[in-house]
């Protein structure tokens, strides 16, 4: 066998140099698609979650004025939702005493029937900021609007999505 030369040997660890760069690029690469990817999914759960409440408060504020006996402060919204849509919020699991929101999957509704508020537990909790101790929510109760024999939802202080604008529910 015929022993390589110096020229060979260089070649072979620049060759080699190039790979490690390259390898790097695409490191850096996916790095930052993972990175955007997961900014695009807590946006898409933002709108989700917003536009279900504004659904929400439709829904209850069509049913303080069209039928006001059916619907009081404190009652589960997701059931009024239903009642007027036809429909629950996706991921709804129903009605729970005392829950644990550690016991609640991320993306999913419940109703507290002891507090009577509404609860969603966030999914993308790295894009959360969350006021409350535990896994990261968001409350919402069925309250009177000041002034007025009307009913709506609103959203209680809980915490914000680190992604996406300022957009108002309340």
């Amino acid at each position: 066998m015929k022993p390589k030369s110096k020229e060979h040997r260089r070649r072979w660890v620049l060759r080699l140099f190039e790979w490690g760069v390259l390898f790097c690029i695409v490191a850096v690469l996916g790095g930052m698609f993972l990175n955007r990817m997961g900014r695009a999914q807590a946006e898409i759960e933002r709108r989700n979650f917003q536009s279900t409440v504004m659904a929400m408060q439709a829904a209850v504020l069509l049913q303080s004025v069209v039928r006001p006996e059916d619907v009081a402060p404190g009652d589960d919204p997701a059931l009024v939702y239903r009642e007027q849509f036809g429909l629950l919020p996706t991921g709804y699991v129903g009605r729970l005493d005392r829950p644990d929101p550690a016991a609640v999957a991320g993306g999913e509704w419940y109703f507290d029937t002891g507090k009577r508020q509404l609860v969603y537990r966030v999914r993308c909790v790295r894009y959360f900021r969350s006021n409350l101790q535990g896994p990261p929510r968001m409350r919402l109760e069925v309250v009177r609007k000041s002034g007025s024999s009307r009913l709506t939802v609103n959203i209680l202080d809980d915490g914000d999505w680190t992604v996406g604008g300022k957009d108002a529910v309340n």
